[in-house]
């Protein structure tokens, strides 16, 4: 989805012209979405434009939990009846554009989405095979690998039970929002606001830390805030950093919760750590089985040590994904990261492995 402006799904051809010559006399560029990826173009592009059979569909996987609400959602028809009145409702559409009677007032709904260069950034999501895989790890070290490699960095920590990602990069003491302080219903949030407000590392790595609980959510047993990652927040919060860096960290639990979920679908590869032992590849084979169902795309990163002697192709055969990277351990790692976090020297185990996963990313062969 990478480039996307507006999506559209229109079937019939006289009105996906008309919303093409809106959108040119916006200076707005329209892309066919996937009608089968409904939650992927959901998630990324900047306004979505459907004919009724589309909004159907979607609304249909919205009362499924399927997707969350947003904005900037318009339908187009040549008449406009109660079903699709009913289907506006539905998916929150702001309007039913009777075409080609309506296309001045179509252009001006896309002259109100929020300008962006065109050039939305890559999204990877790193996710355990089994428990102490070193996922985490990894995706902060694909974070402090980036601009060295001249990207700019969003670390998004989706992982409240994890020990957070803001601790691994050194930055927890410094002031700037965290999940807890956000309150994310969906729809697109201001990017480059977003990211300036986050602690991080020289102006080039901005992280959202889990950090504790995440506003607006409670336990009812205790009263305490539960710590919930929402499913609108994540995808507003992914697609602010499609808009503003150069990638997208996500760090994913190994829970089957619905951020998790939305998450393997919108971003473009999944890595999935995996340590060289018999038991890991047991773990991990039904962790991609599970994945592979909803990523776009599915790399497995290969930790040593292989203290049985597997080799990485061992592991790739065994758990049936396809091998980006193997790494040797990294030494006196566990130490580092208890002293102030995560330091990378060129060359070590962690930094080749984050920098071959960049330059996967980048040509997009990851």
């Amino acid at each position: 989805m990478q480039g996307i402006e507006i999506g559209m799904a229109v079937a019939d051809g006289a009105l996906a012209d008309d919303v093409r010559r809106a959108a040119a006399a916006a200076a707005r560029s329209v892309t066919d979405i996937d009608r089968g990826r409904p939650r992927a173009c959901w998630a990324s592009a900047a306004g979505l434009v459907l004919d009724l059979g589309a909004a159907t569909a979607m609304a249909e996987a919205a009362r499924a939990g399927g997707l969350p609400r947003r904005d900037g959602v318009a339908i187009v028809a040549a008449e406009a009846g109660m079903a699709e009145l009913a289907a506006a409702v539905e998916v929150g559409a702001a309007q039913v554009f009777v075409l080609p009677a309506q296309v001045r007032e179509l252009a001006r709904f896309f002259a109100a989405r929020e300008q962006d260069d065109g050039a939305r950034s890559r999204v990877v999501a790193v996710l355990g095979g089994h428990g102490g895989a070193g996922a985490s790890v990894l995706a902060a070290a694909v974070a402090v690998t980036a601009p060295g490699r001249g990207i700019t960095a969003l670390a998004v920590d989706a992982d409240p039970w994890g020990g957070g990602l803001d601790l691994l990069l050194g930055c927890a003491d410094m002031p700037g929002l965290r999940w807890g302080d956000l309150a994310l219903r969906g729809g697109h949030v201001p990017s480059d606001a977003l990211v300036a407000a986050l602690p991080g590392r020289a102006g080039a790595v901005a992280v959202l830390s889990a950090g504790g609980a995440v506003a607006g959510t409670s336990d009812a047993a205790s009263g305490a805030p539960s710590p919930e990652i929402p499913v609108e927040g994540l995808l507003a919060v992914i697609d602010a950093g499609r808009r503003s860096v150069g990638v997208t960290i996500v760090d994913l639990p190994r829970r089957d919760d619905p951020a998790t979920s939305a998450c393997l679908e919108v971003a473009d590869v999944v890595l999935v750590v995996v340590g060289a032992t018999v038991r890991g590849c047991a773990a991990a084979r039904s962790v991609i089985d599970g994945v592979a169902r909803r990523a776009r795309r599915v790399g497995l990163v290969v930790r040593g040590p292989a203290p049985g002697g597997l080799s990485a192709r061992d592991v790739e055969r065994a758990v049936g994904a396809p091998l980006l990277v193997s790494m040797r351990p990294q030494p006196g790692l566990a130490s580092q990261l208890d002293d102030g976090g995560l330091r990378l020297r060129r060359g070590t185990p962690l930094a080749v492995a984050a920098g071959r996963v960049l330059d996967g990313v980048r040509r997009g062969a990851a």
